[in-house]
């Protein structure tokens, strides 16, 4: 009995043991050294598209210019717009206010569906390891634009968060969210790469309305010499 008893203290102790946390509120882009390493470590075949899309593309081809959602894993902190978490016991809705994007992670123990599309965000499933949450993600949908962190659908992603609080410049404590993400891609990369970055606690900024198919919709009107109705007339 005494045996049974030391070996549930141990594991309360434990740091896999340790409480889940809960990731749920508003955060807002805190810092990191960005979505793109300095050097992508290309494959052959990953270098020659990348020459021949620089050769051709330009900036303004950009496909966050036309709408085009950047998706995992490129999105994954939003800037510079806020995201919004909610989480239960069975997942962890992400919401950011770029482009409108919604993220789904699937607890390990929990129902779940079964993957049926490759999508934007990919198919996310998570487990906790003491008070980081591990997501890992596959399922994703090609992203072909070679400047911003290019992924085929083969690419698998594997992510480690956890909650951080650090002293700003006032001597104030602030709360942040800290992923550390891993791409593996070996049609694209000769190894995996990593990047790391943060969300910073931010309770009063709210999820506003984003949209950017407006802008392109009106050079379409003006092309056609057409104006939509004005409201105001009638006021």
């Amino acid at each position: 009995m005494k045996k049974m008893l030391l070996s549930s203290l141990l594991l309360l102790a434990s740091p896999l043991a340790l409480a889940e946390v809960d990731f749920s509120g508003l955060w807002f882009p805190g810092g990191g050294p960005g979505q793109n390493p300095r050097e992508m470590p290309l494959t052959a075949f990953g270098k020659k598209l990348f020459d021949d899309y620089v050769a051709a593309f330009t900036v303004e081809d950009d496909p966050g210019g036309w709408c085009v959602s950047p998706g995992l894993p490129r999105s994954i902190w939003g800037a510079p717009f806020p995201v919004e978490i909610v989480q239960t016991d069975d997942f962890i809705n992400m919401f950011w206010e770029g482009y409108f994007q919604y993220r789904k992670i699937y607890l390990e123990g929990r129902p779940r569906p079964e993957p049926i599309l490759h999508t934007r965000m990919g198919y996310s499933v998570g487990h906790w390891e003491g008070d980081t949450l591990v997501v890992e993600t596959s399922y994703l949908r090609e992203y072909p634009y070679m400047r911003r962190l290019p992924n085929t659908e083969n690419a698998v992603i594997t992510e480690r968060f956890s909650i951080e609080e650090r002293t700003n410049d006032k001597g104030e404590k602030v709360k942040y969210l800290n992923n550390v993400m891993t791409l593996t891609d070996p049609t694209l990369y000769t190894q995996p790469v990593t990047v790391t970055s943060s969300l910073r606690w931010s309770p009063d900024t709210p999820i506003m309305e984003y949209s950017c198919s407006e802008d392109i919709y009106d050079k379409h009107l003006q092309e056609r010499g057409l104006q939509i109705p004005d409201f105001s007339q009638g006021q």
